[in-house]
């Protein structure tokens, strides 16, 4: 788990924000912009750490 926890964790944020953005209007597309900007946060946040 230490080493597949982290991606199956974003996985499966990645999952809920397309499952809420296929719900409907208002507040499921707020909240699917939340869960859908989190991975790429993480992924630019410990990707320009390690190119650097």
């Amino acid at each position: 788990m230490k080493l597949w926890g982290m991606p199956i964790l974003l996985s499966v944020i990645t999952i809920i924000g397309l499952l809420l953005a296929i719900m409907g209007l208002g507040i499921w597309h707020l909240l699917s912009w939340v869960f859908l900007s989190y991975p790429v946060y993480v992924m630019i946040r410990y990707g320009i750490k390690y190119f650097r």
